[in-house]
């Protein structure tokens, strides 16, 4: 699914029929590729609950995704300039020193 797919930065979260069509289409094609693993493997109890579980929790994370991500990009784009640098520096202090293969890491040692 392209992340561009009806892609609208607006203020409220929405799900188009095509992202609706692709939630459903990602949960089916992981619920079967989890049910094929399991089947393969065959060391996991209760595949078929597996499978399920699987998709679901891939549908859900795919759908909340689909409509959450416009309304942060729209609430990046409408943000003033003065809290837009604070929320660079904020984001920056928290990341780089827990990622040590970022490109900051010495700036921080």
């Amino acid at each position: 699914m392209p992340p561009a797919l009806d892609y609208a930065a607006t203020g409220k979260p929405r799900i188009t029929r095509g992202h609706a069509w692709g939630i459903l289409v990602r949960t089916l094609g992981y619920t079967v590729t989890a049910l094929l693993c399991s089947a393969l493997v065959q060391h996991v109890d209760h595949a078929w609950a597996f499978a399920i579980r699987i998709g679901l929790v891939i549908g859900i994370v795919t759908g909340i995704g689909g409509a959450i991500v416009p309304l942060i990009e729209y609430y990046a784009d409408n943000l003033p300039e003065r809290r837009l640098g604070r929320l660079v520096l904020g984001s920056s202090c928290v990341v780089l020193p827990c990622n040590p293969f970022s490109i900051g890491w010495p700036c921080w040692m």
